[in-house]
């Protein structure tokens, strides 16, 4: 039994004990998860003697190949989706259809239940999104490399600004820095970066997702870096900063200070903790040491196939840990005017405790200086 066909089951043993007919899969990135399709534009039905993919014609030929095993509907270009569904449900005229209600439109229920009048409309929440929260193996494996890629690529972009520095050409912008990095993480094998990457320099690093700018590097005390890529469809997620400026006190007491709640939060994390545990531990830390206020984000977010899934370290997510989640720590001060220092992590929890996907990602105050 392939590990689509595993986690199909899973969700056909809630389907049932909700008691509903059928569940429509209509989030692309949960199809994905199901399936192994890629092309984004499919809905899976799951029914309790099978499950079925549809799509339309652009997508046969890679259904074919991503889906092997998987009954599969095109439907012709001239009939609308909710048709094709009416087909696909077989004799059935009536029952509980399961919705993704969180991901589904109004507009797209609108259209999709014109033929299916006779279908009573179930939302369910979050049920692929809860069995995504649970890493397998090869999913693991595959955070891994994303991370080792990232990782790589940052300690090659970490050269060239010493290379460029050291030559004194004050040219250098973050529009650069981005270029290479990205270019880097795409050279050793990434399909893609995980998000936009996020450079600021200087006073700019205190905004928490900067776009990379024409700020020049030199004299500038730091830079913050935030960035990942994807190794088949699963992303890592980093944030380091690169110290310019090792003399600047100010800087290293924050600095030390994001680091000290950095460490004492995955020191902390094991399965039976909930999310807000964590996320107070590094939060009472900053707050201690005068800068709750300037700490305005949660601690963390699990990743996988997309870079912000559930669970959450943060204030109010009461979620508990278990063996196999995959979450970010990344706790921070932002100075305006100033500039902010970031540091984030990958973790994975065991069953003993948590693993430090990154921990080949150095981060200590004079590993990091430039």
């Amino acid at each position: 039994m392939n590990k689509f066909l595993e986690r199909r089951n899973k969700i056909r043993r809630i389907v049932a004990k909700q008691k509903l007919d059928a569940l429509l899969v209509t989030n692309p990135v949960n199809v994905r998860y199901l399936t192994n399709f890629t092309g984004g534009a499919a809905y899976l039905v799951i029914q309790p003697d099978g499950d079925t993919i549809l799509s339309d014609p652009r997508f046969t030929i890679q259904i074919e190949e991503e889906c092997f095993g998987l009954e599969t509907v095109i439907r012709p270009r001239s009939e609308s989706t909710s048709k094709t569904l009416v087909k696909l449900l077989g004799k059935t005229t009536t029952g509980k259809l399961g919705i993704e209600a969180e991901t589904m439109t109004m507009a797209q229920h609108e259209r999709l239940f014109e033929s299916l009048s006779r279908w009573q409309s179930v939302p369910t929440k979050k049920m692929v999104e809860e069995q995504r929260q649970i890493k397998d193996r090869d999913e693991i494996t595959l955070i891994r490399s994303a991370i080792e890629i990232a990782a790589d690529a940052f300690e090659r972009v970490r050269k060239f600004i010493q290379t460029v520095l050291d030559r004194t050409f004050y040219k250098l912008t973050e529009d650069d820095i981005c270029v290479v990095l990205d270019y880097q993480m795409r050279l050793r094998g990434a399909e893609d970066r995980s998000f936009p990457t996020i450079i600021g320099a200087g006073a700019r690093a205190a905004l928490p997702h900067a776009n990379p700018s024409e700020q020049k590097i030199a004299g500038q005390s730091h830079v913050l870096f935030d960035w990942g890529c994807i190794v088949n469809g699963y992303i890592s997620d980093l944030t380091r900063v690169l110290i310019l400026s090792s003399g600047n006190k100010k800087l290293r007491t924050i600095y030390e200070t994001v680091l000290k709640a950095n460490k004492a939060a995955i020191a902390a994390i094991k399965p039976g903790k909930t999310c807000e545990d964590i996320d107070a531990v590094a939060r009472n830390i900053i707050k201690d040491a005068g800068y709750g206020k300037h700490f305005g984000h949660g601690l963390g977010h699990s990743i996988g196939l997309q870079v912000h899934e559930a669970p959450r370290f943060a204030p109010g997510d009461k979620t508990v840990l278990k063996p196999g989640m995959v979450l970010t720590v990344e706790p921070g001060i932002y100075l305006k005017g100033w500039g902010g220092i970031r540091i984030e992590d990958d973790i994975l929890v065991t069953k003993s405790g948590c693993e430090v996907l990154s921990q080949n990602v150095p981060k200590n105050f004079e590993a990091v200086i430039g």
